[in-house]
């Protein structure tokens, strides 16, 4: 709904729009007597029930409670024309996902931002608020920097059962925490999580899974262990490098204990002081006594005391009698010298067999086949390969979706597992991958192809001895694919053409915008051509916010689909 200017709610009086986010839309307000401007959020994602106004307040009101330099205040809520809306805080910098864009950061003021924000965060955790969206869009800044967190609370009324969802997403992807993703408990966890990507993305200028499709990475924040931050930028190090990949570990209880001991420990890390819990402890052993050696025995060690290092001070006997030089005392560093020897002897055989093994590794890698390629849907294919660790376990990923096949190789590490391709799979390319230890080690591409059309004869037809011109293949016997006119689309007002190549001749293709894991909306349609392609251009629906998203365009015979990013700007 759009509220006109000029209209009051409570107080405040509505001024003028200023955007639309996946809440609702806001507005600027104005409150004459205080003389203080607000903005006003009108949810447009809950739906105007009972319960669901009823749960909108107690939430409100938990919100409203809060009062902390670091998070938004709220000054009102209510209703208009049966909609919740809230009124909070105008702040007038624009957000740090802006500020990002700018360009990178100094490490100094990555760290000042990153103070203020896990302050905010840990006092709301404190009275038991978790916010579930942490984001850089959903922090505002001060006009002198200072950052502020909107939003606490509100994606939690958009996961409630009578919440309508439509056309909202409930976490940005990008920022999404393991157990939000797989609907398990959240708690203030999934917050550092957030905030740990958020300081990956700040400090290397990229998420931590980034340039993938949006269910990749989904199935990425689960699955996978993010690449060090050192690998992308090596100026970090490993001590930076820690710290983040704690704040990303999977298992929630494996991370930070708070946001502002993450940010501490981030601190000391760019700034090369030691960090507790993540430093490597030195143990030494403890120092043996000895006596006071003979002149004999002196003159036999001087060669060998000359290459000590910073030897310990050997305690003084007192009233030491003259020792008697014997052949047993001097043979013991002969015995000590040739136990040396041998020990480095045996590690020097260990350090060449380990590095001939890692050579037959690099130069003999995994090596994965198929027994059958193309395929269609519903089809089963022998997944085989070579060279992997005996007995190992790992799993055969199909992506596009994503679907996942476990396996445990064999004592001559091979594997050879029976796959059926998914019915739901659209028709193109699609990699095939085996995984294991969190890493990926070989893949190929399996090209899957929509069902042959159905040949349908007429009984008064007599048989032709000639072929007919229309006996070619069909059209989709090919990969579908996508062509678009851009890479990117403007967020609200956007629009798109789409080529489609390899679709059913006459048929009608149905284009869907597709956004997070619950955002799936028709945006066209059109019919495909005798040439087997089609051209049709959509607009962006209002639904959609700055982020990765994707198109999908299917006939009866199957879909293609092709990725995309929703941006602030054309």
């Amino acid at each position: 709904m759009s509220i006109e200017t000029g209209t009051r709610l409570g107080q405040y009086e509505v001024q003028d729009f200023i955007g639309r986010g996946a809440m609702g839309v806001v507005y600027r307000a104005y409150h004459v007597q205080l003389a203080r401007t607000g903005a006003v959020k009108v949810m447009q994602g809950i739906a105007p029930d009972v319960d669901s106004i009823a749960r909108f307040r107690r939430e409100a009101q938990a919100i409203a409670q809060m009062r902390h330099p670091n998070i938004l205040n709220v000054f009102d809520f209510g209703e208009h024309a049966g909609t919740p809306y809230m009124i909070v805080e105008y702040v007038p910098g624009g957000s740090l996902a802006s500020r990002m864009q700018h360009g990178q950061m100094d490490h100094a003021s990555v760290i000042e931002t990153l103070t203020g924000i896990a302050r905010g965060l840990d006092y709301a955790h404190s009275l038991g608020i978790v916010h579930r969206d942490v984001k850089p869009a959903n922090i505002l800044l001060e006009k002198d920097g200072t950052p502020v967190i909107a939003d606490f609370g509100l994606v939690k009324l958009l996961q409630s059962a009578s919440v309508s969802m439509s056309g909202v997403t409930t976490g940005t992807p990008a920022y999404m925490a393991p157990e939000q993703v797989t609907g398990s408990h959240v708690g203030p966890a999934a917050d550092r999580y957030s905030l740990a990507t958020i300081s990956y993305e700040m400090l290397t200028g990229a998420i931590p899974f980034d340039g993938e499709g949006v269910l990749e990475v989904l199935y990425a924040h689960v699955h996978r262990d993010p690449p060090a931050p050192s690998s992308r930028r090596p100026d970090l190090g490993p001590r930076v490098d820690a710290v983040i990949l704690r704040g990303l570990a999977k298992d929630p209880n494996q991370r930070w204990e708070s946001c502002e001991a993450f940010v501490t420990a981030l601190r000391q890390a760019l700034v090369g002081a030691a960090t507790p819990a993540v430093d490597r402890t030195l143990v030494m052993a403890a120092p043996v006594a000895a006596t006071v050696p003979s002149s004999h025995q002196a003159a036999q060690a001087t060669s060998t005391a000359a290459i000590a290092v910073a030897p310990l001070p050997v305690p003084m006997a007192q009233s030491a009698p003259p020792a008697i030089p014997h052949p047993g005392p001097v043979a013991a560093p002969r015995r000590s010298h040739r136990t040396r020897n041998t020990i480095l002897a045996a590690l020097g055989v260990v350090v060449l067999l380990t590095a001939l093994l890692l050579g037959y590794a690099a130069s003999h890698p995994p090596a994965l086949s198929l027994s059958s390629n193309p395929v269609q849907a519903g089809d089963h294919v022998v997944v085989s390969a070579t060279r992997l660790p005996a007995n190992q376990d790992g799993e055969i990923q199909l992506l596009s979706p994503v679907k996942v096949f476990p396996f445990k190789s064999d004592g001559a590490g091979n594997v050879s597992l029976d796959v059926t391709i998914p019915r739901d799979i659209g028709a193109g390319d699609h990699i095939v991958r085996i995984c294991w230890n969190n890493t990926c080690h070989a893949q190929a591409t399996l090209h899957v192809t929509a069902p042959a059309p159905l040949a349908t004869s007429s009984p008064t037809a007599a048989p032709s001895p000639t072929p007919s011109p229309r006996s070619s293949p069909s059209a989709s016997a090919l990969p579908r694919t996508l062509a678009l006119s851009s890479g990117h689309i403007k967020v609200h007002t956007g629009t798109m053409t789409v080529k489609g190549f390899h679709f059913n001749p006459g048929q009608t293709v149905t284009l869907t915008f597709i956004q997070g894991s619950t955002t799936s909306q028709t945006v066209a349609t059109a019919t495909v051509g005798t040439d087997a392609t089609f051209l049709q251009t959509y607009t962006i629906p209002s639904s959609a916010v700055v982020g990765p998203a994707y198109i999908r365009a299917c006939d009866a015979g199957g879909c293609a689909f092709a990725s995309i990013s929703v941006t602030a700007t054309g």
